[in-house]
C-alpha cells in the first residue's frame, strides 16, 4: 500500500515534538498516560521485588505479628490434638453437618480458636457450615471452601453386606481390607450403628465391596466410612480422613490468624466467608461437589473470587512432595476441571517467592496433575483464584499419609494468600487487577 505524504509528515512532526519533551496530544513529558476506555489510570510500575510482603503487612496491621506468634504456627505440636479430633469425627458424605458429626467438632474447635462468635452451624439449606470475618454485608468478597466429608459407601444389600461407592473408589487392585463404621441418624444425632471391616476386591475391572460387622448390625440406610485410628509417628501422620481434614484444619487455622486483621477488613468493607462443604465426594463419572453447587445457588457470587482448600495427592504426575509445604495448584484434572486466571497465578508465583525466601518450604507450586474438587461447581459461580492444600499420599484408603510439618506451613500460606487476594493493599490490588 502506498504511504500518504501528509500522514508521514505529521508522524515525523510528532516524533520531533516528543523528542523535545512535548507531546502533541497535550500531555506534558513525564505524565502517566491514560486511556479513556480504562476505568483507572495506568500505574507507574510494578511493585519492586521483595516489597510485596511490606505492602501486605502495612495494609493488614497485626498480620505479621500473628504469623510469628500464633500458637498454631509457633508450636507445631498444638495442631495434632485438633487434627486428631477431626480425624475421629463422623464425616459421611451427605451427613457431615448433622448433630453428632464433624460439624459439631468444627464448632468446638472454632470456639477453642476464639472464632466461636463467627461460626455458622448451617448456611441455609446447603448442608454446609462456615464462619465469616470482616464487614457484615450480604455478599462476601472472597469465599474459601474446604470440604469436610469423606469417601462414603451405601448399602446395596443389607443381608449380604454388599456396598456401592458414592465417591471415587481408589482402593488398590486385589483384596483390600480396612476398618469401617456404619453411620445412621438415630434419636436426633448421627451415630455409629455398627463397626467392622470394609472389604474391597478389585479383579479384572470388576469391583466388589462389602461390609462385615463385628459390632452391631448393618442397616440398609447406613452410610459406611473408613474408621482407622490416626497415628502420629514423628512428623508423619497415618490413617484415613486426611482427605480432607488437612484442608479443614488449614482453613480453620488461617481464619484464626486472619481474625487479627478484622478491623482492617471492616474499614475496607471487605468480607471473607470460610465454608466447610458437604458432599464434595461423589462419583467422578457423574456429578460431585453438591454442597458447593448448593452454596452457589444460595448466595450472591463473591466480588473477587473463590479459593478451594483440599489436600493434594503426590505421585508420578505431580511435582508436589510431602514435607515441603503447602501445594498450590492452578489447573485441575489437566483442564477438565477449573483453570485459575493468569493474574491470580502471577500473584501466587510472586508471593510464593517472597514467602519462601522468608520462610523456606512454605509453599510449592503444583505444575502437575491435581484432582478435581469443589472447584468444578464453584468455577461456574465465580473465578477460582487458587487451589491450596497440604500434600498427602494414598487418598481414599486406610493408609493415607501426610506430614504434620506441612500443616502450619499451609496455614501460613493460606493466610498470606487470602490477605493479598482480598485487596487490602491498593498496590497489590492494582498490580494484579484483583
Amino acid at each position: 500500500m502506498a504511504r500518504h505524504p501528509q500522514r508521514s509528515r505529521r508522524r515525523a512532526d510528532a516524533r520531533q515534538a516528543r523528542a523535545a519533551g512535548n507531546d502533541p496530544s497535550g500531555r506534558l513529558a513525564g505524565d502517566v498516560p491514560t486511556d479513556p476506555r480504562i476505568s483507572e489510570p495506568a500505574t507507574a510500575g510494578p511493585i519492586p521485588r521483595l516489597m510485596m510482603l511490606s505492602h501486605l503487612y502495612e495494609s493488614a496491621p497485626g498480620l505479621e505479628a500473628a504469623l510469628k506468634n500464633h500458637t498454631l504456627l509457633a508450636e507445631e505440636a498444638t495442631i495434632w490434638p485438633l487434627l486428631r479430633r477431626f480425624l475421629l469425627a463422623h464425616a459421611p458424605s451427605g451427613g457431615a453437618a448433622l448433630p453428632g458429626a464433624i460439624g459439631d467438632t468444627l464448632a468446638a474447635v472454632a470456639n477453642d480458636l476464639e472464632l466461636g462468635d463467627r461460626y455458622m452451624s448451617r448456611i441455609g439449606s446447603t448442608g454446609n457450615t462456615g464462619l465469616w470475618l470482616g464487614a457484615n454485608k450480604a455478599a462476601a468478597d472472597l469465599v474459601i471452601v474446604a470440604h469436610m466429608d469423606r469417601p462414603t459407601f451405601k448399602v446395596r444389600s443389607e443381608t449380604d453386606g454388599i456396598l456401592y461407592p458414592i465417591c471415587a473408589n481408589r482402593f488398590p487392585s486385589g483384596r483390600y481390607e480396612v476398618a469401617a463404621k456404619a453411620l445412621r441418624f438415630d434419636s436426633g444425632e448421627l451415630k455409629a450403628g455398627a463397626r467392622g471391616r470394609l472389604i474391597s476386591d478389585r479383579q479384572g475391572g470388576n469391583d466388589h465391596l462389602r461390609f462385615e460387622a463385628t459390632e452391631g448390625a448393618l442397616c440398609w440406610r447406613d452410610l459406611i466410612t473408613m474408621d482407622v485410628e490416626p497415628v502420629l509417628d514423628g512428623s508423619t501422620i497415618r490413617g484415613t480422613g486426611l482427605d480432607n481434614c488437612l484442608g479443614v484444619m488449614t482453613t480453620l487455622g488461617a481464619a484464626a490468624i486472619l481474625r487479627v486483621i478484622e478491623p482492617a477488613l471492616i474499614a475496607a468493607n471487605k468480607r471473607c466467608l470460610f465454608v466447610f462443604s458437604d458432599q464434595e465426594e461423589g462419583n467422578p463419572e457423574s456429578f460431585f461437589g453438591h454442597g458447593a453447587a448448593r452454596l452457589a445457588h444460595a448466595l450472591p457470587p463473591p466480588a473477587i473470587g473463590c479459593i478451594v482448600v483440599d489436600a493434594q495427592s503426590t505421585g508420578d504426575e505431580t511435582n508436589v512432595t510431602i514435607g515441603h509445604g503447602a501445594a498450590h495448584g492452578s489447573v485441575s484434572a489437566w483442564g477438565r476441571g477449573s483453570v485459575v486466571p493468569p493474574n491470580a497465578l502471577a500473584l501466587a508465583a510472586d508471593l510464593a517467592a517472597e514467602v519462601n525466601a522468608a520462610h523456606p518450604d512454605t509453599v510449592q507450586l503444583n505444575t502437575g496433575y491435581l484432582s478435581r474438587s469443589d472447584d468444578v461447581a464453584l468455577a461456574r459461580w465465580a473465578q477460582v483464584l487458587a487451589m491450596i492444600g497440604p500434600p498427602m499420599s494414598n487418598a481414599h484408603t486406610g493408609d493415607e499419609s501426610a506430614s504434620l510439618a506441612d500443616l502450619p506451613r499451609s496455614i501460613r500460606w493460606l493466610a498470606h494468600f487470602v490477605a493479598a487476594a482480598i485487596g487490602l493493599s491498593d498496590e497489590i490490588r492494582q498490580q494484579y487487577q484483583l
